[in-house]
Order: structure tokens, then sequence, then C-alpha cells
């Protein structure tokens, strides 16, 4: 396998090979992500699945509804939990001999860390969870009991025209959320009503996956910020009511 390090031209090098497995400078390239800045983009994925080898982890990983593979440092990683990366090295048709199996494409990361830390998805939870009410962990996002003042999702979206450009309050769960990227956090919200729509809000407020929030934000329609965030309708500046 790898491991990598940064030089002074920020340039990954591959410094040793685990014996047995394809090694990955072979047609490996870059996959880092630049903005508009030139600066590379930070990485934020959902862990799905896990392949624990003698020294190194495989990760299956779901990033904007895109699932794939990284292969990264041996250490203990919690499914359905939120990590993040900036840089690594992309292989096609990696073959590990200690799964016997091919990857169709993986990605090599050195730096792969938890979206929150732990002393912070404690301060979220206790900010997020009211006291004694348990945690959701059902995947399937159920309709919300409608809100005082909050419209749905559902006629958010049939009914744009009237809501683009102006303030809108809606309550809606997090199902996922992309962190400290851009210098916002990108939150994936669901209320029931319209759930094969991709409603994205981005905010100052980091909210955890499974929490329900009440926000206000601005409905824009087709916004490009680049590096692959583009929306034909996204909330912009959401701020989360107590």
């Amino acid at each position: 396998m790898f491991l990598l390090a940064v030089g002074a031209c920020n340039q990954p090098q591959v410094l040793e090979a685990e014996q047995g497995d394809s090694s990955p400078a072979q047609g490996a390239k870059q996959i880092f992500e630049t903005g508009a800045s030139g600066e590379s983009q930070s990485h934020s994925v959902r862990l799905l699945d896990t392949l624990s080898g003698s020294r190194y982890s495989y990760l299956k990983v779901i990033e904007e509804g895109k699932e794939f593979w990284l292969a990264t440092l041996k250490a203990e990683y919690q499914i359905g939990k939120d990590y993040r990366f900036q840089k690594g090295l992309y292989k096609t048709d990696y073959y590990s001999t200690e799964f016997d199996r091919s990857f169709e494409e993986i990605y090599l990361v050195s730096d792969l860390r938890p979206a929150f830390s732990n002393a912070q998805e404690m301060a979220l939870d206790r900010m997020f969870q009211p006291e004694g009410e348990a945690k959701s962990t059902d995947a399937e996002v159920q309709e919300l009991l409608p809100q005082d003042g909050s419209i749905s999702i559902k006629e958010l979206i049939q009914n744009a025209d009237n809501y683009v450009g102006k303030s809108v309050q809606l309550t809606a769960r997090v199902i996922k959320i992309n962190a400290n990227i851009m210098d916002r956090h990108w939150l994936h919200l669901q209320d029931g009503s319209f759930d094969s729509f991709d409603m994205v809000a981005t905010s100052q407020t980091a909210v955890p996956n499974g929490h329900v929030v009440t926000l206000k934000a601005v409905l824009n329609r087709n916004v490009d910020f680049g590096a692959g965030y583009s929306y034909d309708l996204i909330l912009e500046n959401a701020e989360v009511i107590p």
C-alpha cells in the first residue's frame, strides 16, 4: 500500500509500498480539487462500510451521492460517521492480495480525520438534542409535523418562483453535512415531503446528522460555487432558529 508525504510543492510522494499489493505509484495521479483561489478543497464523506487489513483500512464512503473506496492507515472508523480529507492519490484497477479482490477505483489518503472532534459532537448534541429525547438512527426520514411559520420542501420546490430571492423558513432533518468547505457548512435536508430532491442549505452553523432543525434562509436559483458545487436551487446563509 502506501504512506504519503507532502513536500514543499505540496506534491504527494509514495514512500512505501505494501508487499503483495499493487503499487499505487503505478498509474496513480493527484485528485486534489481546486477552487477559484487555487487552494485544494476539502472532501467530506460518510462511511458506509469498512475492510480492516493488517496495516491499512479500506473504507467505502459516499460524497454528494457518489460511492467510492478509500484506503488509509489502519485505525478504528465508525460506520455512519462523517470524515474529511484534502489530499490523496487516485488508482484504478487496484488489486489487494490480502482481500483477494480488485477495486475498480480507489483513493489513497494519508490524512483522514473525523468531520467533528468528540468535543464538538458532544457540544452539538447538547445544542440540538432536547434533554431526554433519543437520537434517531432511522435512515428513512418520515414526514415531519408542520411547524409554525415553516413551509415544506415540496411547497418550496414546486412553487420556487414565488420564493426565489426571499427569506423562507422550513423545518427539516439534516441527513448529511459537508463541513468547513468554502468557509461554510453544507446541510442536506429532508422533511419527508419531497425527498427525491436534494435540498441543500449553506450555513455557518454545523448541525449533526439526524437532527431536526428549523432554519431561515434565502432561496437562490442557478448558483455555481465552482469545484462541482452547482445547484438549480439552494438555500443560502441559513440561520438556525432555536
